[in-house]
This record gives C-alpha cells, structure tokens and sequence, in this order.
C-alpha cells in the first residue's frame, strides 16, 4: 500500500496509490471504482437532468417550428420515432433522476436515453425528403458531441454508443439510396467529430478522477491523526455510528478493543517525547495491520489509547486478536526501561462485543464497556487481555447510556 506524505500526515492510502500508477484506461481499481462512479453521477444528476429536459424541449421545439414553416411533419415513422421512443426515453430517465432510491435504475436509463436518441436521429434523417436529408445530417455531430458531454457518462460507454450510432447512419443511408461517395464523406466528417468529442471527453473525465482522487485524499487527511496516520476520534464516532445501524438491521455483533500503552507518561518521562512519538508509530502500525477487513477500523483514541472496530465478530474471535495484537506489540522489543511491568513497550487491551439488536444501549455503552475492561487489565497487572464478559461482572451501576 503507497504511503502518502502530506506536510507531518502520513498515512496508508489506497486513493494516494491510484493517483501514482495513474489511469490511462480511465479505471480505478476494484475496490475504488464503484466509489468514484456513485460519486460521478450524484455529482452531475442536475446537470444531466437539466441536459435531458432541454433534449425534449428541443425535439418538441423541432417539431413545431417544422410544422409552422411547413415542412411534412406528418410522416408516421418519424411521429412514432419522436413521440413513441424518443420522447418517453426522456420522461423516463427524467422522472427517474428525481428519485433518490433509484440511482443505478437512472444511470441505466440515462445509457438507454443516449443510445436513443442517436439511433432516433439516424432514423429521423433517413426517413426525411432527399432534399432534406444531407441539410439534416448536419446535425448529428452536434447530437454525438450531446452525448459525450451532456449526459454525464464516461468515455468507454460514450464512445461504444457513439460508434454504433455511426455505424447505424452508414446504413441507414446506404438503404436508402444516399450516393456512396456522399455516405464516406459524412463518415469522415463523424469521424473526426468522434475524434476530437473522444480526446476532450477522455481530457474531462482524468481530470475528473484525478480530481476525485486529490479529494478523497485531502478527506483522509482531515479524518487521519496527524503522527500516527490512524483514524481520529471524530472518524471513530462516524464509523461507529454507522456498523451500529448496520449491525442492528443485520443483528450482527460488534467488538470494539481499546488499547493503552502500558506506563507511557513514564516512557516519555525517560526516553524523551520524540521517542514517544516514534514509540506511537510503531505501536499505530501494528494496531492498523489488525484491521484487515473493509469494515474494520484502526483509530487513535486519545494520546496513548488506540481503538479498534471489528463487524460481526464474536467475543471469541475479538479476544483472539486482542491477544495476537498484544504479543506482536511485545515483539517489536521496544526498550521501557521505566516500566515496571516489562523491560520492554506493552500494552492492555479491553474488549467489547454487544449485538446492538438484543441491547437497548447506545454505541457508547460498548464503548464504555470496552473502557472497563481495560480498566480490569490494569487491575491485573497490565500487558494482558480483558474480554467484556469478564469485565461486565464489575460495571458500575449506569455506566451505560440508554440509546
């Protein structure tokens, strides 16, 4: 995982390791693409509404201003074309943006909609008077460079309409009767148009990744602490906050483990406060390597206390962590020459499993539970595990918050 220095932040940053491989191919990977598509289209809804709605309005304009200046608008395939697959592509994918709930249904209509409309175009040119016809064909660059720019959609999925809708003119004219020598002509000309609406189309959308990439990265900085590069508190309320409905909806478990180094005042106190900041770098890493799973969650609590956040772990598998964390803690042979505890740096850590659907508490409630079972640790001599059901037996009366 690339590392991304920032001024004194320095974290691990999927975001920061996209940014430097590049995206020549206009993907992310895996695990980012579908955050960054969700992103796209939230971003752009409005505009490509606003686009959709002038599309109708224009076609409708069309229409009337054709059949005031009298040419034939009473051609039955181009009435049908416009009013029977144009027009209710248009109302569909607009209706369909004003509900929040139906986001991938629009992104679907919004690619249906574009394909329509080039396709509607080739077939309303070539059912027009040959007089007509080339004087109309005049406007299918304009409807391509439409749909690069006007309907938020990326370049691959642009550009495969694009294409079938020129391979769908050249043989609409072919069939009927456009001179061969006039069909490459305009096939040259949406040639280039599809050249120059491509390079701008792939210019906007890079910038537009990278733009979402340096925001992203700019967002972890704020949620990150600034010398270990864990999540922050305010990072760790938001996260619990959310796998607790989560968890609820789900009835799943939730363990949380709270970690304190073990006699830091008197590590800082003998070794310096720069090696307690390169002793809380060392202990960060550790602590983030445990979180392994996309929901997990590796934060600093507060000076010396880290915190963890596992979803739908039982209170067996949570200790086990808890245990192999500590002992790999202790094997980074940190000398503490001021603990009376070991010669070299450990830790205690509480653990908290609560279903949030069987309890009537808060997220606070695990997290004081995982506070006194860090408590007992240190009751017990420090550098050991506490699970939350031992540490339970001993909670004082309301230290739990009802929800």
């Amino acid at each position: 995982m690339a590392v991304k220095k920032v001024g004194r932040f320095s974290f691990e940053s999927p975001f920061v390791r996209q940014l430097e491989e590049g995206f020549p191919w206009l993907r992310f990977r895996p695990e980012l693409e579908p955050g960054f598509v969700e992103s796209h289209f939230e971003r752009t809804r409005n505009f490509v509404r606003a686009a959709l709605y002038a599309g109708l309005g224009l076609m409708v304009l069309f229409f009337v201003v054709g059949y005031v200046m009298g040419y034939p608008t009473n051609d039955w395939i181009a009435n049908l074309v416009r009013f029977g697959f144009l027009a209710p592509a248009f109302l569909a994918a607009i209706i369909v943006s004003h509900i929040p709930g139906l986001r991938q249904a629009f992104r679907t209509l919004v690619v249906m909609t574009a394909l329509a409309i080039g396709l509607g175009y080739v077939v309303l040119n070539a059912t027009a008077p040959d007089e007509l016809r080339q004087t109309g064909f005049a406007a299918l660059p304009v409807v391509i460079a439409f749909i690069y720019f006007a309907l938020g959609l990326f370049l691959q999925t642009a550009l495969a309409i694009v294409l079938a809708v020129t391979v769908a003119y050249v043989i609409a004219a072919l069939l009927v009767g456009v001179p061969a020598d006039q069909v490459a002509y305009n096939l040259a000309l949406l040639i280039v148009a599809n050249f120059v609406c491509g390079i701008g189309s792939y210019m906007l959308e890079h910038a537009l990744r990278s733009a979402y990439l340096e925001g992203q990265i700019l967002g972890e900085m704020v949620e990150r602490d600034g010398l270990t590069g864990l999540y922050n508190r305010s990072a760790f309320d938001r996260h619990l906050d959310k796998v607790w409905r989560m968890a609820k909806r789900q009835r799943k478990s939730i363990a949380v483990l709270m970690a304190d180094i073990d006699h830091f005042k008197a590590y800082n106190d003998k070794h310096g406060h720069q090696a307690g900041d390169e002793c809380l770098k060392k202990v960060a890493g550790k602590v983030a390597a445990a979180a392994r799973r996309p929901l997990d969650f590796a934060g600093r609590y507060g000076g010396e206390e880290f915190i963890l956040v596992f979803f739908d772990v039982a209170l067996e598998a949570a200790t086990r962590v808890a245990e192999d964390l500590r002992r790999n803690i202790e094997a980074l042979r940190i000398p503490h020459r001021a603990s009376p505890t070991a010669p070299n740096v450990t830790v205690s850590i509480g653990v908290a499993v609560v279903e949030p659907a069987e309890t009537r508490h808060s997220p606070a409630g695990v997290i004081q539970l995982a506070d006194q079972s860090l408590y007992e640790c240190k009751k017990q001599g420090r550098n050991t595990v506490v699970a939350g059901e031992i540490a339970e037996t001993h909670i004082r009366t309301g230290v739990f918050k009802s929800a």
